[in-house]
């Protein structure tokens, strides 16, 4: 999960910072703060989030659960908390999620939410998370965003080669994340930057271009070669491309289901510090998967799974794509083209 080795000395190194998310968060005296992880976590996570909690003047406790699953046929994926940790979960003002597979995605999480628990999401490697600290100035461009993403009827991609991709917004609310859970009921992620819209799930018609150079979850492979996915009324009707097209299909056909082949959302980066280069860096030990979905100008989509993000295509999987080049439009108006703000009222 995280950078290794790791010794029992290194939560006292992170209490500081730790104590800084929890305080942009808002986590004040007096609320009850739960960390949640399994027995995968990094040690020194848990610890250094009691601490600083502590320090906040919060109540503070740990749960852990087992990672690996009783029956083996079962796959490791999602944290799956019992009904006992959900129950506490939902009493509890504010959760850090340390969990290896952590609960986005999952009906689990939308329940805690509800109850008007914040939920903050921790996995990235700790110089990962120094960089990319919660930031005003990252909050301010995803609440910018959204207002101008609320005013817009159509989304439209347009690609070099001219490929066009168009959906519509609907009634559809846009979603940001800006790594800090400071509203009730909140879930962020610390380190991500970004906001997406669930399209109207049949409106998508046309072709997306994952250019050579973007990046292709969850293999988190940079492309060789440029990919073409076809959309024809909110469904995948074609994969064209080299090796990671070909990797693409098959885990959707081994993994998948009907629903895995419609766009789940669509959207952009805002986070300046972050690096498209990280994966390459930090990929050895899982980190900076948040950081290269969030790069600067961006364009991100996924397939798969939106119940989270306002949509209703339930699916097994959700698979983010990062794409290099490329024009977002909202309304016929460009918003970022090649990684590039264009629209300055939202950069």
């Amino acid at each position: 999960m995280l950078r290794y080795p790791n010794t029992p000395h290194a939560a006292a190194e992170l209490v500081p910072l730790f104590r800084d998310g929890l305080v942009t968060s808002k986590v004040s005296p007096g609320e009850t703060v739960l960390v949640y992880g399994d027995t995968f976590t990094l040690p020194s996570y848990p610890a250094a989030f009691l601490a600083a909690a502590r320090d906040c003047g919060a109540e503070a406790l740990h749960i852990v659960q087992p990672l690996l699953p009783q029956d083996f046929a079962q796959p490791i994926g999602r944290a799956k908390p019992t009904p006992l940790i959900i129950e506490a979960m939902k009493k509890a003002d504010f959760v850090v999620d340390v969990s290896n597979g952590g609960m986005l995605y999952s009906y689990e999480q939308e329940a805690i939410l509800a109850a008007g628990t914040r939920i903050l999401r921790v996995r990235e490697p700790d110089d990962c998370l120094w960089r990319l600290r919660p930031s005003t100035e990252v909050k301010d461009r995803a609440l910018r965003g959204v207002a101008r993403y609320r005013e817009a009827k159509q989304v439209r991609l347009v690609f070099e080669d001219g490929s066009v991709l168009t959906m519509d917004r609907g009634d559809r609310q846009p979603v940001t994340q800006y790594g800090v859970a400071d509203v009730k009921g909140r879930w962020d992620h610390w380190g991500t930057g970004l906001i997406c819209i669930a399209p109207m799930e049949t409106s998508v018609n046309g072709t997306l271009v994952v250019s050579q150079g973007s990046i292709l979850f969850p293999f988190e492979l940079y492309m060789t070669e440029a990919m073409h996915i076809h959309f024809k009324d909110g469904v995948v009707t074609g994969i064209e491309g080299g090796r990671e097209a070909l990797m693409l299909k098959g885990f959707i056909d081994k993994h998948g289901d009907a629903n895995a082949r419609r766009l789940s959302h669509v959207g952009w980066g805002l986070e300046k510090r972050a690096r498209w280069e990280t994966l390459a860096m930090r990929g050895w030990d899982n980190g900076g998967g948040v950081e290269a979905r969030s790069v600067y100008g961006n364009i991100l989509v996924a397939l798969g799974e939106n119940g989270d993000l306002g949509g209703v295509n339930n699916s097994k999987l959700h698979i983010d794509i990062a794409i290099r080049h490329g024009r977002l439009e909202l309304d016929g108006n460009p918003i970022v083209d090649n990684g590039n703000f264009i629209a300055t009222d939202v950069a």
